[in-house]
């Protein structure tokens, strides 16, 4: 609903000149969770009001330029004026995501030309781009006013870098309708060698506007090439791809992959060795001790492959690791240099049963384990301590610390899926394992050492309904 502005009425009528006056747009928050309307278009200067009904929510733009504040109940008001062209998608952070997920609307502003062509400039003073990278995107944006068509011409031309060995130049037109202000872009495409060399830097120009537009700032921007040549000279590192891999009991193996990276001279190794966790070696896997070599000047990932052993027994999520030592030929070790591998159990029980280490949830359909890995390779399964039907916590090393929430939520009804949150206030290594034993199906969910995973939302975790 807009609301009409009585006053700027009241002024036409007694003959006074006035200005445009922006309109205000109701959206309703509630009940249950929608906005009514979600979608608006507006002109730009409106405000859009929205007004809660009485449920516990709040209004979140998907960018972060405008807020409610936290979710709450009660009949409160919040508005927010739109001051340019664009398109603002908004969501309710407890009922909704980012993307369009759940509780969530579009804002669409037109107009705010005023009158104006408006002025052409680079969305950015630098662009940077590896050498690999095939082409770098420019963006080149109409700010400022849409009025009438109007063009700019771009150009490329040589910093550091040099056209046909280095970049291909590039040249041509941009080009706007009248009330169009949409970003347009071009593409400058990279040239790789395999020199080891400085970044280097091309040019960019806008010139000779034309539809009574101007140049913005910047009109002129720099784009980085970053060099991805290995410095000669050097033997490299040797390192895993990856510190943490998951693989399902019932694949035949599991591959591990060692990277050397920094330099590529002579002929180098490493020793890679599994250790036990709580898999164990001839039971979960084959145990693996043997060197991983490089030829002089062969930089290409070499992949290992530790053969899993299947059993029909259901059990948690259990892990062993990789180590990489004793390099030779003059490489050093990078980071990781351990790796963990997670086998998940494929033989889901139709029963969730709930003992010390399982939480069962959502009416006891959904199985969940949690396994933790500590900086000195220590590992154990996690305590569970149920809370409600659909979540519950664990913790790892005492029932005064919890470490883990855990909910999974139906949202079959209306988007047809199963929701996985959780929360984890720790940095060890750690494993969630969702398993919906309806479906003998699961996810595990895989956190690095060293790392404070932020709080996780899986709006695609289980297609299962009902």
């Amino acid at each position: 609903m807009r609301t009409i502005r009585l006053a700027l009425a009241a002024a036409l009528a007694l003959g006074c000149p006035v200005a445009a006056s922006a309109d205000t747009w109701d959206v309703t928050v509630g009940p249950g969770n929608l906005f009514a309307p979600a979608n608006l278009t507006i002109q730009a200067g409106d405000v859009v009001r929205w007004t809660n009904t009485g449920a516990i929510h709040n209004v979140v733009a998907d960018d972060g330029s405008f807020t409610s504040g936290e979710p709450s109940g009660g009949a409160w008001v919040f508005s927010h004026t739109f001051p340019s062209a664009g398109s603002f998608p908004y969501h309710c952070s407890l009922h909704g995501a980012p993307g369009g997920v759940g509780m969530a609307g579009v804002v669409t502003v037109q107009g705010g030309g005023g009158g104006s062509p408006g002025s052409l400039r680079f969305s950015s003073a630098g662009y940077s781009v590896s050498e690999t990278g095939g082409a770098a995107t420019i963006t080149v944006e109409r700010v400022g006013g849409d009025d009438g068509a109007v063009s700019v011409q771009y150009a490329t031309a040589n910093g550091s870098a040099q056209a046909g060995s280095d970049y291909l130049a590039t040249s041509g037109t941009l080009d706007w309708a009248s009330g169009d202000d949409d970003a347009r872009t071009f593409q400058v495409q990279i040239l790789d060698d395999s020199l080891d060399e400085a970044n280097e830097t091309v040019q960019l120009s806008l010139s000779n506007p034309t539809g009574g537009a101007v140049l913005g700032s910047p009109a002129a921007a720099t784009l980085t090439i970053v060099d991805d040549d290995e410095p000669a000279g050097s033997p490299g590192t040797l390192r895993f791809a990856a510190g943490a891999v998951s693989v399902s009991e019932g694949a035949d193996m599991v591959s591990l992959t060692v990277v050397r990276d920094g330099g590529a001279i002579g002929a180098v190794s490493a020793q890679l060795t599994t250790a036990d966790g709580t898999a164990v070696a001839g039971s979960d896997y084959v145990a693996f001790g043997q060197p991983v070599v490089f030829g002089d000047g062969d930089a290409t990932a070499k992949v290992v492959h530790v053969m899993l052993i299947d059993d029909a027994i259901e059990e948690s999520a259990e892990t062993f690791s990789a180590t990489l030592s004793a390099p030779s030929g003059g490489a050093s070790l990078g980071s990781p240099s351990t790796a963990t591998v997670t086998i998940t159990d494929d033989d889901v029980s139709p029963i969730c049963v709930a003992d010390d280490h399982t939480l069962c949830l959502n009416q006891d359909r959904f199985r969940v384990r949690v396994t933790w890995v500590d900086f000195q390779g220590g590992t154990g399964q996690a305590f569970a301590l149920p809370y409600t039907a659909d979540s519950g916590f664990f913790y790892f090393f005492g029932p005064d610390n919890l470490e883990v929430l855990v909910k999974v939520l139906d949202a079959c009804v209306p988007f047809e899926r199963y929701w996985v949150f959780f929360a984890v206030a720790s940095n060890v290594e750690y494993h969630i394992e969702v398993a919906d034993t309806h479906h003998g199906l699961s996810k595990v969910y895989d956190n690095p050492p060293g790392v404070f995973a932020p709080a996780t939302g899986d709006t695609d975790a289980f297609a299962t309904c009902p």
